[in-house]
């Protein structure tokens, strides 16, 4: 129904700026993966929120969207199973945040890890998420090593005020373990 709504939407502002189809359709595309996306995060904020993690559950939702969309690697191939990855990820990140007592040193060193990955391997392409573009894959590569390195920073920063420092230096380092997932859809 909402895809439809969306379809439609466009459809009709495109029609009268005189798209083409094809055009057309692209933009259908991205309006449809926004609005799920938004959808996925509110969802995601509003169920944290209940159990009194709104802060955290931000701030890991923030730190991945910085990093993210730019690294590559793992992705689901539905929404609804998106959704519960990234709710599973939230919940492993909190909980690892919460029970870790990472000091100034582990801090930095996980860090220098985290960027060292992220330098040589970002962006992970896979069939689910094509680019096949040389200066688009430099163009990734260049905003997830420096959106890496100021999230490092703030991390390395904000160390006194531990548990958001660890959410940030561990959704960091989940996201360098799920670009290094090697299953590829669709086959075993």
């Amino acid at each position: 129904m909402l895809r439809k709504k969306i379809d439609c939407f466009v459809e009709d502002i495109c029609k009268y700026n005189n798209f083409t189809q094809e055009k057309t359709e692209e933009i259908q595309y991205v309006m449809r993966l926004m609005m799920y996306e938004i959808l996925k995060i509110i969802t995601i904020i509003i169920i944290f929120s209940m159990f009194g993690y709104f802060k955290e559950v931000v701030l890991i939702i923030f730190t991945m969207a910085c990093v993210k969309p730019f690294t590559g690697g793992y992705h689901e191939t539905s929404q609804k199973r998106c959704l519960i990855a990234t709710t599973i990820l939230c919940c492993l990140t909190i909980l690892i945040a919460k029970n870790s007592n990472l000091n100034l040193v582990s801090t930095i060193l996980i860090s220098i890890i985290n960027i060292f990955c992220i330098y040589h391997q970002a962006p992970i392409i896979n069939k689910c998420m094509p680019i096949t573009k040389p200066s688009l894959i430099k163009k990734n590569n260049k905003i997830a090593l420096v959106n890496s390195i100021i999230l490092s920073m703030i991390s390395i920063f904000i160390i006194k005020y531990g548990v958001y420092s660890n959410i940030i230096t561990w959704t960091l380092t989940i996201n360098v373990c799920l670009m290094f997932n090697s299953k590829k859809h669709g086959e075993e």
